[in-house]
């Protein structure tokens, strides 16, 4: 897998000089490169330091650790974003807050990088005190902050990698679930979103449910949306600047999987995210193609993705 991501990324960025790709060969990074915004309400009594060391410290959590047991290059480090908005502060070190998750993917022999994740979590609520240390361990749970942003850390992860190779995020969402379900019952009583019963997360706001995106991805009834995932991006995205007729017909046949897939499980998680991801990159990739593929990728898109229906209309008119 990392071999192919490490010629993939080389590839990518052909115009380094052999110099950097020595240097390149030679360096270990850890996988992600995240960046952490915390936006706070000013009217609220809180030293503004807190949240830049909140930010510091959150961002040194996801990028410091090793994730994965493969050796990524510099190059090959994920690009991410956690924007956290905090809403409320009840009590001091108690915030209610929400998140948007966001990570990108380089497309091969291009400098465009697509969309992976564009997830909004409106239970983002934890507990931190200034300048705590962010313990935490696959196999227990220490506090409800650590638990989110490694949660986060192996979707995002799972994302990639179910993109380079076929279920090849499965290491990754198993991690995720089993974070799921090592969170005690008393917390997941007080922070909403790790439970597969917790109401008040709606589909067609992005919103998640932490347990319900994870187990979806390893549900065997929807192994099919997977292959699709993977073909859309290693069959369709990574050949479109080399052979955009053929490029589309795969991408086209992986929506038409997830069509199947839709329509036998209507309002699928991850098949709402993965529309709240694509839904601009379709639109620019199916503008140039001729007027009845057009036509027909209109009316597929607009039943694959109704919230949307009025931006498709966008590919008959370019």
């Amino acid at each position: 897998m990392m071999q192919w991501r490490s010629t993939f990324s080389s590839l990518l960025r052909g115009g380094c000089t052999l110099a950097l790709i020595l240097f390149f060969a030679n360096t270990h990074a850890q996988e992600l490169n995240c960046n952490v915004t915390i936006n706070a309400p000013k009217n609220q009594n809180v030293d503004p330091q807190v949240f830049r060391n909140m930010e510091s410290f959150f961002r040194e959590f996801l990028n410091g650790r090793k994730w994965t047991n493969d050796n990524y290059k510099d190059a090959e480090r994920i690009r991410c974003n956690i924007i956290i908005n905090i809403n409320e502060i009840p009590t001091e070190g108690e915030y209610r807050a929400s998140a948007i998750i966001q990570s990108q993917r380089p497309v091969f022999n291009s400098n465009y990088n697509t969309t992976m994740l564009n997830l909004q979590d409106k239970s983002f609520d934890f507990a931190y005190s200034d300048l705590q240390n962010l313990d935490y361990n696959d196999n227990g749970f220490t506090s409800q902050i650590t638990s989110l942003l490694a949660y986060y850390a192996y979707i995002i992860l799972a994302y990639d990698y179910e993109s380079f190779g076929k279920e090849g995020g499965t290491t990754y969402f198993q991690r995720a679930l089993l974070l799921c379900n090592n969170v005690p019952a008393n917390e997941k009583t007080k922070y909403k979103g790790w439970s597969q019963f917790d109401g008040g997360m709606s589909f067609t706001t992005g919103t998640i449910n932490r347990f319900v995106l994870a187990d979806n991805w390893l549900n065997p009834r929807y192994k099919d949306m997977r292959t699709a995932f993977y073909s859309y991006h290693l069959s369709g995205l990574d050949k479109l600047y080399t052979d955009a007729f053929q490029a589309r017909a795969s991408i086209t046949s992986s929506l038409s999987i997830l069509q199947k897939v839709n329509t036998d499980n209507p309002g699928l998680l991850p098949l709402r995210n993965f529309f709240i991801a694509k839904n601009a990159e379709l639109i620019n990739i199916y503008s140039k193609s001729d007027m009845a593929e057009r036509t027909m990728i209109i009316q597929l898109l607009s039943t694959l993705d109704p919230i949307n229906s009025d931006k498709y209309k966008q590919i008959g008119k370019n």
